[in-house]
């Protein structure tokens, strides 16, 4: 046994990899506003049993994602004009304040070359027309620079509001002479945090989140004239 302390990652519970499958499903647009999802039926996909299957679904419950329907089991979240209103504010109050206390506080060389290698991995994606994983770097690159403040609870806030943005794959159609755009302003905003300029930091964030809002709806009214889905059978057995 080696001196060197080593920190082992425990592996997931069934329960939370349920929760991280049916999520993903959820952001990537494999289930629509509205659908019904059947804890046995997913439990059987999975080739698992309902337990740790209900217990994910209640957690997605409790982070406003899905809801539950008596007599029916569980649907997918329907984002009405005044949620994403709901949420549009508070990611201001939230997301936008963060970010210019973050300014103020100020961002070390350190960060902001792990800020601006998230930012290159963003670029890398979006030349390999990877939307999905795309997204998800555009994820990690705004949580790791929420997260250099220390605190968990907004953390886990702005992961959540930023999650309720994204339901029902808001983004997976999205142009990519968009993305690109997105990409430019991941750099523009580490050049703000550079020099400090928090006016600029605010601008900046305040342009995502009514990008992120009109994406949102655009999404929602898709949804709302769509015909209702047939849950789509998962190729993933969890053991």
């Amino acid at each position: 046994m080696t001196s060197r302390a080593v920190r082992l990652q425990a592996p997931k519970t069934l329960r939370q990899s349920t929760f991280d499958l049916v999520k993903r499903s959820m952001l990537d647009g494999e289930y629509l506003s509205g659908q019904i999802l059947s804890a046995n039926s997913l439990a059987a996909e999975l080739g698992i049993s309902n337990s740790p299957v209900r217990e994910a679904l209640m957690d997605l419950t409790s982070l406003g994602l899905v809801e539950v329907v008596r007599n029916r089991g569980f649907r997918v979240r329907q984002m009405t004009e005044q949620d994403r209103r709901e949420v549009l504010e508070m990611r201001r109050i939230v997301e936008v304040s963060t970010m210019e206390r973050l300014t103020e506080r100020g961002v070390s060389d350190a960060e902001l070359a792990v800020a601006d290698g998230l930012a290159q991995d963003f670029v890398s994606l979006l030349r390999e027309e990877r939307v999905r994983d795309h997204l998800d770097a555009d994820h990690r690159f705004h949580m790791y620079l929420i997260g250099l403040l220390g605190n968990s609870r907004i953390s886990q806030t702005v992961e959540n509001l930023r999650d309720q943005t994204r339901i029902c794959g808001a983004f997976v159609d999205i142009p990519i002479d968009t993305l690109q755009t997105c990409a430019d302003e991941h750099l523009d905003l580490i050049d703000a945090l550079r020099m400090r300029d928090r006016l600029l930091v605010r601008s900046l964030m305040e342009r995502q989140l009514e990008f992120a809002a009109a994406r949102g709806a655009l999404t929602q009214a898709r949804s709302d004239g769509a015909a209702p889905a047939t849950p789509r059978p998962t190729t993933t057995v969890l053991h």
